[in-house]
């Protein structure tokens, strides 16, 4: 039986476990969207994701080392901290790279997403290439106007002593690193203890977020799935998400996300038994799901979430490509057309 104890003072929680110390530290990196930061401390200190660097999640952040220090007693400053685990290449993950007082420290991060470090302007214009092809694709206009403009990151790889980590890697803090791809190409998740950081692979409550693999290499929903049983499969006791709450059985929630997706494969076929291109389809899809968007119809969505929507059915549709079970019936101007058989 472990022996795991949990305690919250001012919206820090710490969790511990056979002398290993977590501490949650809620970072609101865009508006009503908070990212958990954690600060293990087991022998060396070390911070697992970081953040945005929002005025808000800066003044969060800080705010979480004060509180760790004068209401729990630990003797840790922000400048104090010797590693940062980097779980995937997100912007709500990473941006708080910029912190003046987190540069120069030791930074561990998966190969495939060190790009948004080294040349985090040249993959933000890389994205915005995406997306407009992904418009194009799908039959619609994606206006990149209106996308979340943010080219340019006051940091570089210089800032930080990166360390590009493999699978099952040994790293600061007796950790393990596991790849987990599926969010993102470089997707990994860290075990300590009986603890594991879950970054976006795993959430409480919400589905993790799935890219098209035509769209980046590395991804697709048949790795998610099979990173997803991998993870499953581990045996940590806790499992600690960059949002929402904590996972007191891994297996369990991965195995419900898992049904979630075979569910929307068999839906999507329903709703595709008729020609549809991917505009429509996606459509068709949430209409029957507002809950899913918060919305009644993709069209009522700001345009990043509506990239979101799109990016979501997309990953599906190739999972039923492959699996035969869809196909496409005519391309005309770059535009495909599904059907399911």
């Amino acid at each position: 039986m472990v022996s795991m104890e949990e305690k919250c003072i001012d919206g820090i929680v710490r969790y511990s476990a056979d002398g290993i110390r977590v501490y949650r530290i809620p970072v609101e990196s865009f508006p009503h969207h908070i990212t958990n930061v954690y600060l293990l401390l087991d022998g060396e200190s070390t911070l697992v994701d970081v953040g945005f660097n929002s005025y808000t999640g800066r003044n969060d952040l800080e705010r979480g080392f004060e509180v760790v220090r004068q209401r729990f007693s630990e003797s840790i400053t922000l400048e104090g901290v010797s590693n940062i685990v980097i779980t995937h290449g997100h912007g709500d993950h990473f941006g708080m790279l910029e912190h003046p007082r987190l540069k120069g420290k030791r930074l561990y991060m998966s190969p495939p997403d060190t790009k948004v470090i080294k040349d985090y302007p040249g993959e933000f214009q890389e994205w915005k290439r995406y997306v407009d092809r992904l418009g194009r694709e799908a039959g619609c206009y994606i206006n990149l106007d209106e996308l979340f403009e943010h080219d340019w990151l006051d940091f570089g790889q210089d800032d930080y002593e990166l360390v590009e980590v493999h699978d099952l890697q040994n790293i600061a803090d007796n950790c393990t690193v596991f790849h987990t791809p599926g969010h993102s190409p470089g997707h990994i998740c860290v075990g300590c203890g009986q603890f594991i950081f879950l970054g976006d692979h795993l959430l409480s409550v919400t589905t993790p977020h799935q890219v098209p693999k035509s769209g980046w290499s590395g991804v697709g929903l048949q790795v998610y799935l099979d990173s997803l049983a991998k993870v499953g499969a581990l045996g940590f006791a806790l499992g600690l998400p960059a949002h929402e709450e904590v996972i007191h059985s891994v297996k369990d929630r991965a195995r419900q996300i898992e049904l979630f997706h075979y569910r929307r494969l068999d839906e999507l076929g329903e709703v595709c038994r008729e020609e549809k291109n991917l505009y429509e389809l996606t459509r068709d899809y949430y209409v029957r799901h507002p809950e899913l968007i918060q919305a009644s119809t993709i069209d009522d969505l700001v345009t990043g979430d509506f990239v979101l929507a799109l990016e979501e059915i997309k990953a599906h549709v190739e999972y039923l490509l492959d699996d035969g079970r869809m196909v496409v019936t005519s391309e005309a101007g770059g535009v495909p057309r599904y059907l399911t058989r």
